[in-house]
């Protein structure tokens, strides 16, 4: 038997439901992780080495109910059908008959979301997420993996003798966070280099001084690149500023599973973001 996962579409709930869908292989010969046509390379990433976990894009130039129902609406007679959050609740019906699933041992939950500014309630809704499928944060976080990348290595041996502050600065909907103090206490630091998959923090400065050139120069491989080529860089950042967005999503489970170096790792919800000077 297949199955077919669908969760809130962005990016960082695709992230969120890695642990999920990777748990489900035990039960199911296929998952087909419904995820957004843009998206697509990024997640067929994070599963290279895991054929049985099938990228399905979503159409995004179609209403979003239209373009899940498009690929669903069919494949409820022969598959089960694994629907999770508030958005979709509405339009699609979970289907959950696997009785190995369904009579499985169950897994206490021994985790919380609580990282910085982030905890349960902030974060509800990956709750609910766990709660539709019929699992719980132990699943999310002890079965979160992502599939090993030469090129993530490769981008962190470029900066790995610097002392690294990785950030995420700017949220999808266009919140920044405020990051003066931060660059005026290290950006001219030689030892230190400021790295952002959002924007090259080196750009306007002068390049002149070789240190800065040779920074911003680092710093072009890592302007939106592809997500999990991150990975290594993250986990051995020795400080690490994130706005609430998709990032939270590989940084949340590295955190819980004690893979991060950083201190502090910072989760800045994008709603208060212009009260917060870091």
């Amino acid at each position: 038997m297949n199955a077919y996962f669908l969760t809130h579409l962005g990016l960082g709930d695709i992230f969120y439901c890695i642990g999920a869908v990777r748990y489900l292989t035990q039960f199911y010969e296929n998952i087909y992780y419904l995820c957004k046509d843009k998206h697509c390379p990024n997640v067929r990433l994070i599963f290279a080495n895991t054929p049985n976990i099938i990228c399905v894009p979503v159409r995004t130039d179609i209403p979003e109910p239209v373009a899940c129902y498009d690929i669903l609406h069919d494949k409820y007679e022969h598959n089960d059908v694994f629907i999770c959050g508030f958005a979709h609740k509405p339009h699609h019906s979970s289907k959950i008959t696997n009785q190995k699933f369904l009579n499985r041992e169950l897994i206490e939950n021994k985790y919380n979301l609580d990282c910085d500014m982030i905890n349960n309630e902030v974060y509800k809704f990956i709750l609910d997420f766990y709660a539709d499928a019929q699992l719980n944060l132990s699943i999310m976080f002890d079965y979160w993996k992502i599939d090993y990348s030469e090129q993530s290595k490769e981008l962190y041996d470029m900066v790995k003798e610097y002392r690294i502050i990785f950030l995420q600065t700017c949220s999808s909907n266009m919140k920044r966070l405020n990051i003066k103090n931060l660059l005026e206490k290290n950006l001219h630091e030689p030892n230190t280099i400021m790295i952002s998959n959002d924007e090259n923090l080196y750009e306007n400065e002068d390049k002149t001084i070789q240190h800065i050139q040779i920074k911003y120069e680092l710093c072009k491989n890592f302007v939106h690149n592809h997500f999990i080529y991150y990975i290594d860089t993250l986990m051995n950042s020795n400080e690490i500023y994130l706005i609430d967005s998709c990032f939270v999503g590989l940084v949340l489970p590295l955190y819980k599973k004690n893979k991060l170096i950083a201190n502090p790792v910072k989760i800045i919800p994008r709603w208060v973001t212009h009260t917060i000077e870091l």
